[in-house]
């Protein structure tokens, strides 16, 4: 009885890792291209992982077709890949500049009202020496 859940857990494994090798490549750059320009629109550390398990996957399809002898259509889907990492790496600096201008906006509110409260106190303690 023991054997069967391992089988089942061993065949589940099998599937799950061969999925994805199963995809073409051009369906991984359409995914890819999809989640790049999400990722533009609202960028989170979770859509920056699939994106980046969505290269490693690409890499690996390329090096597999250039393995395979087709160094032309390998060639293009890396010019592809390489164009779309570009917009990528765009977006993720858009991304980093939005967080820094943020957390600016966040500090300077914070010496407002610390300055706002510190005003107050020198008001409240003037007012009580009177």
């Amino acid at each position: 009885m023991r054997t069967q859940p391992a089988i089942v857990l061993v065949l589940s494994a099998v599937v799950l890792f061969s999925v994805p090798g199963c995809d073409k490549p051009q369906d991984t750059l359409q995914t890819l291209q999809k989640e790049v320009s999400a990722y533009a629109a609202a960028p989170t550390d979770e859509a920056a992982a699939k994106i980046d398990e969505g290269f490693t996957r690409l890499d690996s399809q390329i090096v597999k077709i250039r393995t395979d002898g087709k160094t032309a259509e390998a060639g293009g889907l890396g010019q592809q890949r390489d164009a779309l990492q570009a917009q990528y790496t765009a977006a993720r600096m858009t991304a980093s500049l939005l967080k820094a201008k943020e957390a600016a906006a966040n500090v300077g509110k914070a010496f407002r009202k610390a300055g706002e409260a510190f005003g107050q106190a020198l008001q409240d303690g003037s007012t009580n020496n009177d």
